[in-house]
């Protein structure tokens, strides 16, 4: 009789992680229906700071002299520039592309 206890606990025990991966394997998982797979799996776009974007932008002005943070407009850090005596602004992306 304690065999038989042995083993049915044995049989349980080893029959449970079959069953979880048979689930994962029938490409169902935890996804939600009608989502692609490649949807779920995109990691979020990092945004970057705002010294990272005015390090961006001071490489795109070339030499101009920098004026001061603006402030973010549509998804973009804004900056301003002076290059002799004229003012101009660069736009930097919240995710730095």
């Amino acid at each position: 009789m304690n065999r038989i206890c042995t083993f049915l606990i044995a049989a349980v025990v080893a029959a449970a992680p079959l069953s979880a991966s048979a689930q994962d394997r029938d490409g169902r998982g935890d996804r939600e229906p009608g989502r692609d797979r490649s949807e779920q799996t995109r990691p979020a776009a990092r945004q970057i700071s705002v010294s990272e974007a005015q390090g961006i932008a001071e490489s795109r002005a070339r030499g101009a002299t920098f004026v001061g943070y603006v402030g973010t407009r549509g998804g973009q850090y804004v900056f301003r520039f002076d290059r002799d005596g004229q003012l101009f602004d660069i736009a930097v992306p919240m995710t730095g592309r």
